[in-house]
């Protein structure tokens, strides 16, 4: 069933291709692109890319600061670990998809449902429309 509606967001963000091996899922946000075999990992790559893209248009750091480590008598660098309160935001953005995944799962059962009551209405209606008599207005 098509809609008469525009897409959304979620749909342009969120693809499902079908392949002879299985179904293949993609994430597309904000110039970044990830397949994924599981609908699961496309949601949380689709967190991932718009978590990171308001944090940086936020000025938030991701991150906590590089660590510097004397490893042999060597300079290494390592990077910090991923802050609180992105991995927070991260979570409110996989929950809030599936929300409005859920929702929107729903809206399609009830115009299904709608679909289905209106065809046999309009199907109703003229059957009594073709047996009316002559002389009824």
């Amino acid at each position: 069933m098509t809609d008469n509606c525009t897409v959304s967001a979620i749909d342009l963000a969120l693809h499902k291709h079908d392949t002879p091996v299985g179904p293949l899922f993609v994430a597309v946000r904000h110039g970044r692109t990830k397949k994924c075999f599981t609908r699961d990992t496309a949601i949380r790559y689709l967190a991932f890319f718009m978590t990171t893209e308001a944090f940086s248009r936020s000025g938030f750091e991701q991150r906590h600061p590089r660590v510097r480590i004397d490893r042999d008598d060597r300079e290494v660098w390592r990077d910090g670990e991923t802050k609180a309160e992105y991995l927070a935001a991260h979570q409110r953005c996989i929950r809030r998809l599936r929300r409005i995944l859920a929702r929107k799962r729903e809206m399609q059962k009830w115009c299904e449902k709608w679909d289905a009551m209106h065809d046999s209405y309009l199907k109703e209606r003229n059957e009594l429309q073709s047996s009316k008599p002559e002389g009824v207005r």
